[in-house]
């Protein structure tokens, strides 16, 4: 799994992401920001060089075996101080509160059946007036230009309520900030549009046909015919799909309760 982030993280439209996200966070130097779920690290070392020397960036996932290779990577790459890596549940973060100046999820509430015990704990770690930011896909915004759409539509619905979590996260994520009190939400809806079979959103089509034929929602011949097409239209320069992630942010509320 660990191998699979790494390499996701470094494709043309993971990127554009990433980097569309770590202008949002607008890190500066001296800040101290949390990621939770934070997995090998990749945005934890995107945002490092911005708030050093002083700064520090701290990701917290529950898998130990994720913290440790995001110690390693940042190590690998030079990244040996200002930066660190804890073991820990999300909805229980093992911070004092208002220890960071800023905390952001990433393609993470959408693995989370309760996403508000998520953001409030992060509400708890910033401090009054910090940055929270969230960011997910929405699944069911997914375009493929495919000749079959009746074949088209029952395969991303089936992917979209059936397999990998709630892929409706990110129109909620709204929501949910509100919800937690956040304060001057706005919201920073991001298309990426993809060309080539390499990138990410490609590879999620084609296992999206996959589950989809494995649940029974289409057939081993229609499977094969759908993905056969738009392999021709990559070879031919024709292929278009494209996905929205939503990044929804807000502030911590300076007259904020403590937590008891």
């Amino acid at each position: 799994m660990a191998a699979f982030l790494e390499a996701r993280s470094r494709v043309p439209d993971s990127l554009e992401v990433n980097q569309k996200l770590c202008q949002a966070i607008a890190p500066i130097p001296g800040e101290c920001l949390l990621e939770v779920g934070s997995g090998t690290g990749v945005m934890c070392r995107m945002l490092a060089p911005y708030v050093q020397p002083t700064g520090c960036v701290v990701g917290v996932d529950i898998s130990p075996e994720m913290t440790f290779e995001a110690h390693r990577l940042a190590f690998s790459e030079g990244i040996r101080t200002g930066i660190a890596f804890e073991t820990s549940a999300a909805e229980a973060l093992p911070f004092p509160d208002a220890s960071f100046d800023g905390a952001l999820a990433a393609r993470l509430l959408l693995h989370i059946s309760e996403p508000g015990s998520v953001i409030r704990e992060m509400v708890r770690v910033v401090k009054p007036g910090g940055k929270i930011l969230t960011m997910d896909w929405d699944f069911e915004t997914v375009t493929v230009d495919h000749s079959d759409r009746t074949l088209t539509r029952r395969l991303l619905h089936w992917r979209n309520d059936h397999h990998g979590g709630n892929n409706w996260s990110g129109r909620e994520l709204w929501r949910h900030l509100y919800e937690a009190g956040l304060q001057n939400l706005s919201v920073h809806p991001w298309v990426v549009v993809t060309h080539g079979e390499a990138e990410g959103l490609t590879q999620s089509l084609w296992r999206a046909a996959q589950v989809a034929c494995e649940g029974g929602a289409i057939s081993a011949a229609e499977q094969q015919a759908w993905v056969r097409e738009l392999k021709e239209r990559i070879q031919a320069g024709t292929f278009f799909a494209s996905i929205v992630y939503f990044i929804v942010q807000g502030n911590v509320a300076l007259n904020k309760e403590p937590v008891v």
